[in-house]
């Protein structure tokens, strides 16, 4: 039998595990607080959610990121199982690019042709560093406070995680296409 591809097995444990997640949240009433984050300079504790919230936030922060245009649609969505959801299926594609990307690396999947302009590769590059870097910083700033509590500690590792993965990301994906452009003008 052949072996499952990385991009067909990722998202489907993406899904269930999101699922069994958003489950535990709202089955769980233990609310976890944690001292010495701030609401705008109250010094009492502050709820950052359940236990599987925060694991949901930090396994799918950059569906999360993905999604952070559509905020003015909270406005009009009350429901917290549609946004849910919402989430879900952004959770869902973002694992099926990494996937995809592993498959690429192992060489099951060919090696897409980039026909895209430069332009639109800088801004893509752009964005991506910004996200990153905010991501990043955000969690080093948070980390840096000081928090003791392990959810604290696993919700800022996944900031640093992700905004990590970002900007590496971002400069591989750059150093290998400035590479190719110079390769195919003869540079190299």
């Amino acid at each position: 039998m052949k072996r499952l591809p990385l991009r067909v097995f990722f998202p489907i444990v993406a899904g269930l595990l999101f699922t069994i997640l958003c489950f535990a949240a709202s089955r769980e009433n233990h609310i976890l607080e944690v001292a010495g984050w701030t609401r705008s300079g109250w010094e009492e504790p502050v709820d950052i959610g359940t236990p599987a919230d925060v694991l949901l936030l930090t396994f799918n922060l950059p569906a999360f990121i993905c999604l952070l245009p559509l905020l003015p649609l909270t406005y009009w969505i009350e429901s917290e199982l549609v946004l849910r959801i919402a989430w879900c299926l952004v959770a869902v594609v973002q694992w099926f690019l990494i996937g995809r990307y592993f498959d690429v690396q192992r060489r099951t999947l060919p090696v897409p042709r980039e026909s895209h302009g430069l332009l639109l590769k800088k801004l893509v590059f752009a964005i991506v560093m910004i996200l990153g870097a905010m991501t990043l910083g955000f969690g080093l700033f948070s980390a840096a406070q000081g928090h003791y509590a392990i959810w604290a500690i696993v919700m800022d590792a996944g900031f640093i995680g992700w905004g990590l993965i970002f900007v590496i990301g971002a400069l591989r994906w750059r150093s290998s296409w400035a590479r190719n452009d110079s390769i195919s003008l003869r540079l190299s």
